[in-house]
């Protein structure tokens, strides 16, 4: 079992922690026709815009209540009823998604009974479906509030009891925060190869994509998993939930689905993609396609290309829970050695990585890690730039945000495709380590350029 260790440090001093509403607006990015009402102070909600669009470069929908010093106090009721009627009256959206703040938390505002209200003094607006989540920014990090979100989402909108019929092509996918945009493509094309409909939860293949849309600018979400397939999650054949971090989500839907739910921890090494094709074959019934044969193959000589150059590599890492568990599975499975990791802040899935010790804390503690471990390459994001340049250690840029790379957003890691581009970034990385040093001039060696001309001819 892994020991967690707590640094001793009263703050960070170099954090590398997003906080709980991060994750929840991220999640409601992949719901159609939705817009996240943020409950606190502008600040808030300022806050994460530029971090979203720094990383995405797409331009994020996104509302505040605006709390103020005398709403904190007496209370923010008034503020919560206001933004959700201003946004069902110029936004029309099908979906609004309300989550607290640090502030709002602490101030003991209850949503739900903010949203009742608002119900019951504006009916015109019930076909607008408004999700409320619990998101402060004082307890746990990005990885909790994506999950909480997903979390309320079953425990509001999916019937408790499971209903009569099922329809057995469809099929359920909760990914974790870790997938990018372009893995849960990938994730979408293997279902759909087996003949399967698959419903993703939430779906940022369309909203977060990096598409240029031909029409004017939307304050709404654009794609996304529709409302009417969320209350049906329940009819769904099966349910992959896939990300330690969604173990909560499978313990709700269970009860509420007819369906099996199926849980994996990610899809990033060859024994887990495996198990996520056979079961694939086994709910559709149908073989499996050539192309998924082909790309397999083509990991498994990316495997053997790569062994050399990555065989006994040392990796520090620091990330949040569900992409440490991904990162050090597939580094391990692949030969490579890992050393320093650094998490945010304490989680379920830290006590199961196959490492002996897990620091909580930030990139200086990394730092004072590295001193004493030396690695090949360190896993972060961007935020760990500087202390990359300044230990001249290679950075594998990974989760969020990434802000000083175009197109990171859009990287795919997991299946068998993202594993092989993977390795192939990876043993290049290791490759210019080795071979691009610059080359050695022995002091003795002797300068001909100072010979005479008459002597070095012989005369």
């Amino acid at each position: 079992m892994t020991h967690v260790v707590r640094s001793v440090k009263p703050l960070a001093t170099s954090p590398i922690k997003s906080g709980q509403p991060l994750g929840a607006i991220l999640a409601a990015m992949g719901l159609e026709n939705c817009i996240p009402l943020v409950h606190g102070a502008q600040g808030c909600s300022a806050f994460a815009k530029v971090f979203f669009i720094q990383h995405f470069h797409e331009p994020i929908p996104l509302q505040s209540t605006a709390m103020e010093p005398i709403t904190t106090i007496m209370g923010a009721d008034n503020n919560v009823s206001a933004a959700l009627q201003t946004l069902c009256e110029r936004n029309t959206p099908r979906i609004i998604v309300l989550l607290s703040t640090g502030l709002s938390e602490a101030q003991g505002s209850d949503l739900s009974r903010a949203v009742a209200l608002f119900r019951e003094s504006h009916p015109k607006h019930r076909q607008v479906g408004i999700l409320t989540v619990s998101t402060p920014d004082f307890y746990g990090s990005m990885e909790n509030g994506y999950a909480a979100l997903l979390e309320s989402l079953v425990q509001q909108w999916v019937p408790a009891a499971p209903p009569a019929g099922i329809r057995n092509k469809r099929v359920n996918l909760f990914l974790s925060h870790m997938f990018t945009p372009g893995d849960q493509e990938l994730i979408r094309s293997y279902v759909e190869a087996f003949g399967l409909q698959p419903v993703m939860v939430p779906d940022l293949t369309q909203s977060l994509d990096g598409y240029l849309a031909t029409g004017d600018y939307s304050s709404l979400t654009q794609g996304g998993t529709p409302f009417r397939l969320m209350e049906q999650l329940g009819q769904s054949a099966a349910s992959f939930v896939i990300g330690v971090s969604l173990q909560r989500v499978a313990a709700l839907l269970e009860p509420r689905s007819r369906g099996e739910c199926i849980r994996m921890p990610h899809v990033m090494t060859l024994q887990q993609m495996d198990e996520f094709i056979l079961q694939l074959h086994r709910i559709s019934g149908r073989e499996v396609p050539s192309w998924i044969e082909r790309q397999r193959g083509q990991l498994l000589d990316a495997m053997i290309d790569c062994h050399g150059a990555l065989q006994g590599s040392r990796l520090a890492m620091a990330a949040e829970a569900d992409l440490l568990r991904a990162w050090v599975d597939f580094a391990q499975s692949q030969g490579m050695a890992v050393g320093s990791v650094v998490a945010p802040v304490n989680q379920p899935g830290l006590a199961a990585l196959p490492v002996e010790t897990v620091t909580l804390g930030d990139l200086e503690d990394l730092s004072d890690l590295l001193s004493d471990n030396p690695a090949d390459m360190i896993f972060a994001n961007s935020h760990a730039a500087g202390l990359s340049a300044r230990l001249d250690i290679p950075l594998i840029r990974t989760g969020f945000p990434i802000y000083d790379r175009l197109g990171e957003f859009r990287r795919t890691r997991q299946g068998y495709a993202g594993m092989r581009d993977t390795l192939f970034e990876l043993g290049n990385v290791m490759e210019y380590r080795r071979h691009h040093q610059p080359v050695y001039h022995s002091p003795l060696k002797q300068d001909f350029s100072l010979v005479p001309a008459e002597q070095d001819s012989g005369l």
